[in-house]
């Protein structure tokens, strides 16, 4: 670890000492991370903050604008429109609502929303802070692993505002303006507005129409009231709104695989779909009469066409993107006395979030032969109602939907000291309670299509209408698999009509019988389960107390001691399906109402934890301080949002974190350098697996290393050159979890040898009744029955072992003893999803000892040259940016084919500001280069083929700013 930061140490080093002592000073950064007023420089935390005038300086917008200046600081949107973020290597891996986060996500001090705030603009901010490590000491929401707060402007006694208005490419237009309105010299108020519009970046090649546009308004309300001398009110609310075609998350990678979906070992090219024989889509799509064999490819032939480009696509529909988050605050601060402030808070905010698009990322033209294609029957064409539309489907699709409410309040009195002594306080008391109803679903043709057999052609051309009214699982298996002929119709059992024909359910009386023997009557099932469903009700309560106390040991020395205890429930209602494949919950009454029931699994969370601080702070003189502290902090476990009705819970995550640090300002105030070595050891990290219709948080130990700082120098009077760093080691401790997309834990794939086989017959002519591993042949998987509807293909684990791979509507299979095998093949006992029997194999476990953590790049520094040139009649400002992220794993299991590749770009400002004139216009170009980069990836589950989902950057934006102020 200590070669890391010796050889990235070194630019430090040389531009240190190469500096000369100028007349230039260094401005001091006050922040309120510690309840009041105080700079950086006095406090023994990692901090990292930005006036308005950096902000500016840094084009700082967003979060995605924010992450590209602090080293470090990852976020990325996830499934169901959530956020996940990183900071020091270390962050919020789980999944699921009811999971809580590492990092806090706040404005103006209390926590927001953290998939709200990733997409929260910043205007009109007086400042943004970055606090590292755990908080909670002095921070109302629990914070674990930091804390990010957006400080709004505050109105202020006189008349005045300004006009940000900026144009660039891609037709982007942003107005940002603010104005001050006293209405007396105690009555003070502030409005702001925002609005950005952009035109999309990606085509789609389909309709030859942009996406992923912007298009977003927000408006703000501050008003100050000095009731007397000694309080003061302040509130606040605010309300941002985003309506556009914007991805959740924007493409995949795969390489089909006849068996997997997608090659496990190989990420594969872009907007590339898997192959629908290895996920759902393939036995889906048989059982809803769509294809004639479960083992049929839909997608035939969709890479060739599939653009390797971020900027363009092939979809059936473009993204719909809508979010509306309110915030409002009431802040009531009071002096009791000349040394004691009070301060009370109250704030509610609410998210309402919904998304729609094209799950697959990717389009066919083939269409559906449909089940009874042999018998002249033409391809299927059927009208589908999915969650948020109707249209008719003729060719295979996905689509996934995310509709969220959310609502928090949260209730905060600090009492603050300010005595004359060697000894001061901060105590608090903090309520926070949240509701959350996340409803994520993932629908696809076949399972939406099987709702109501009335819009399947079939329904008028082979059975007359006879059988509308009827849909669902129960009702289209017992159709399609007796196509082959029912023993019982054969026999007559059903009456001479229903031997007809061969005794298939081809035949009206036949499948009348059929349907009446297994006691299935007539219904529809509602849109919500028309594929997977994860409909989520979580309560969230916190109560906690809180504070700080601060001793002057000596002159120059100061002891910080912080203490808190919170009491978290987490209740957790979860309602989890596959449409009726796997909704255990779900009764047949409930299916035959034709209507939603929401049929859920309850499971209470209680947690309750004390967390605590020691830190050491010494002036080595008025302008060096160094400081050692020792932090832990824990959040509350909870409930995996998997299929069933038991409950699955997960451990609490505590963390515990050493730091050594040092804030400097040397040659009289020319040089600031800031750094910390910091050591975080956490136990129970929370990591999620996306195992078949679920997700699993595990709980895994982990530390990491870091060396992390910041430094501003003033090379000149007109020179300035500012450095922001970030080394880190971080990796598991012992543990072990299962890889869902390699359960058998194979190292190499077989071919399969087709010696034997005889399509539309079961299994091979072999002694197990399935065909042997080769080595030479290119087939990767056959049909294990004569309807495909389970496929198989070989491999070998790293003990030399042959691996039998069996994959059926997406859930996987493994096999590597002969007593396993011949389980797995029974053909009354067997694995067989369709029947509703899962694998009665464990998964092999994977240690994950020594990994290194996701989303922990080892380097990530920026490095930014500020220059002014004096005019006559004013000052240009140039400043140059280059910024750079180092490689990191996209997942726990450290695979090549999840790497995600390192960062680079480069930003360039210039503005112009006029003498004595109210008015600046300026330049800007962001990621000069024109690069795109993964901004962050995940694997999906072997029900989607284990594809990888990921985000990326934009592309170049550049523009013109003009600023006014009056």
């Amino acid at each position: 670890m200590s070669n890391l930061y010796f050889k990235n140490s070194i630019f430090l080093s040389v531009l240190f000492f190469s500096f000369f002592a100028y007349s230039q000073e260094i401005e001091e950064v006050v922040v309120t991370a510690t309840k009041k007023a105080e700079s950086i420089q006095d406090i023994p935390v990692s901090i990292e903050a930005f006036t308005a005038e950096s902000i500016e300086e840094n084009l700082i917008e967003d979060l995605d604008d924010l992450q590209e200046v602090v080293p470090g600081l990852i976020s990325f949107s996830g499934i169901g429109g959530g956020v996940q973020y990183a900071m020091r290597g270390t962050g919020s891996y789980g999944v699921g609502p009811a999971v809580v986060g590492a990092i806090v996500t706040s404005v103006n001090g209390h926590s927001v929303n953290t998939s709200a705030f990733g997409e929260i603009g910043f205007f009109d901010p007086a400042r943004i802070e970055v606090l590292k490590g755990p908080q909670g000491t002095l921070f109302g929401r629990n914070a674990v692993n930091g804390v990010i707060n957006v400080i709004s402007a505050r109105p202020d006694n006189e008349y005045g505002g300004y006009v940000d208005v900026d144009m660039g490419n891609l037709d982007s237009t942003r107005v940002t303006t603010a104005i001050n309105i006293p209405f007396s010299d105690s009555l003070r108020t502030r409005l702001a507005f925002t609005s950005y519009e952009r035109d999309g970046t990606t085509r789609n090649l389909v309709t030859n129409k942009m996406f992923n546009d912007r298009s977003a308004y927000g408006a703000r309300l501050s008003v100050d009231w000095d009731i007397n001398d000694n309080t003061t009110l302040q509130f606040t609310t605010e309300e941002y709104v985003g309506d556009d075609t914007r991805n959740n998350i924007g493409t995949s990678r795969c390489l089909p695989d006849d068996l997997l979906g997608c090659d496990n070992f190989v990420a594969g090219p872009l907007n590339t779909v898997s192959a629908p024989t290895g996920s759902t889509n393939g036995a889906g799509n048989f059982v809803a009469g769509l294809t004639p064999l479960a083992f049929f490819n839909t997608y035939s032939g969709q890479a060739a066409t599939a653009p390797q480009d971020y900027n363009q696509a092939r979809l059936n529909r473009v993204p719909s993107h809508y979010q509306k988050s309110q915030i409002s605050s009431l802040k009531l601060d009071t002096a009791l006395s000349d040394n004691l402030t009070l301060t009370a808070k109250y704030s509610y905010n609410t998210r309402k979030y919904d998304m729609m698009q094209d799950n697959d990322y990717g389009y066919t033209e083939n269409p559906f032969p449909g089940v009874l294609a042999s018998q002249g029957l033409p391809p299927v064409s059927v009208d589908v109602c999915f969650y948020t539309f109707c249209e008719t489907v003729n060719s295979d699709r996905t689509y996934e939907f995310a509709d969220v409410n959310a609502f928090e309040s949260q209730a905060e009195i600090t009492i603050i000291s300010d005595y004359d002594g060697a000894f001061n306080f901060v105590a608090g008391a903090y309520q926070f309670d949240q509701r959350n109803h996340n409803r994520y679903m993932i629908q696809t043709t076949a399972l939406a299509a099987m709702k109501d057999f009335t819009a399947h052609p079939y329904s008028s051309t082979v059975y007359g209408g006879a059988f509308d009214g009827y849909g669902g699982f129960p009702f289209y298996s017992t159709l399609v698999l007796g196509l082959r002929g029912v023993p019982a119709c054969q026999a007559g059992f059903f009456g001479p009509a229903a031997q007809a024909g061969g005794g298939s359910t081809a035949n009206t009386a036949c499948l009348q019988g059929a349907l009446a023997f297994f006691g299935i009557n007539p219904y529809t099932l509602p849109i919500e389960m028309g594929g997977f469903i994860n409909d989520d009700h979580v309560r969230t309560k916190s109560t906690a107390i809180f504070g700080e106390m601060y001793f002057d040991l000596s002159e120059d020395t100061k002891m910080t001691l912080g203490l808190r205890y919170n009491d978290d429930i987490v209740k957790d209602t979860v309602h989890t399906c596959l449409g009726q494949l796997q909704c255990p919950n779900y009764t047949t009454a409930s299916f035959e109402t034709n209507e939603y029931v929401f049929s859920p699994t309850t499971v209470l969370v209680a947690d309750d934890g004390v967390a605590y601080k020691l830190a050491l702070q010494h002036n080595i003189n008025d302008d060096q301080m160094v400081y050692a502290s020792y932090s832990t902090a824990a959040k509350a476990g909870g409930n995996n949002p998997n299929v069933g009705s038991t409950p699955d819970v997960y451990d609490r995550e505590e963390t515990a974190v050493f730091e050594l640090g040092m804030k400097s300002i040397f040659m009289d105030g020319a040089v600031l350098v800031n750094a910390a070595l910091f050591l975080n050891s956490t136990d129970g990290m929370l990591f999620s697996n996306i195992e078949n219709a679920g997700s699993k948080n595990y709980n895994v130990d982990a530390e990491i290393t870091g060396f992390e700082g910041n430094m501003v120098a003033f090379l000149n009077e007109t020179t300035r050159i500012d450095v922001n760093w970030l080394f880190i080691d971080g990796e598991l401790q012992e543990a072990a979890m299962p890889d869902p997309l390699n359960p058998g834990q194979i190292v190499a794939r077989f071919g399969v040898n087709p010696l034997g086989y005889v399509p539309g017959v079961a299994g091979c002519n072999t002694p197990l009744g399935i065909c042997v591993p080769s080595t030479t042949s290119t087939i990767q998987a056959l049909p294990l029955d004569a309807a495909g509807g389970v496929a198989y293909g070989w491999g070998i684990n790293a003990a030399g072992q042959n691996v039998l791979l069996a994959k059926s509507l997406g859930f996987y299979c493994t096999a590597t003893t002969m007593a396993e095998i011949g389980a797995l093949l029974n053909p009354t006992t067997g694995f067989n999803p369709l029947a509703q029997r899962g694998c009665m194999n464990d998964p092999v476990l994977v240690d994950l000892t020594g990994n290194k953590l996701p989303n922990s790049p080892e380097t990530s520094y920026s490095i930014a040259l500020n220059k002014d040139f004096p005019a006559e009649n004013g000052m240009v400002t140039a400043r140059l940016a280059y910024r750079f992220q180092g490689e990191r794993e996209g997942n726990v299991f450290n695979s090549d084919r999840t790497r995600v590749g390192e960062q680079k770009y480069f930003d360039f400002t210039m503005n112009y500001v006029p003498n004595n004139k109210p008015w600046e216009i300026g330049f800007y170009a962001k990621n000069i280069a024109d690069d795109q980069f993964v901004g962050g990836q995940s694997v999906t589950s072997p029900l989607q083929g284990g594809s990888i989902f990921l985000t990326y950057t934009d592309p170049m934006t550049y523009g013109l700013q003009f600023s006014s102020s009056f």
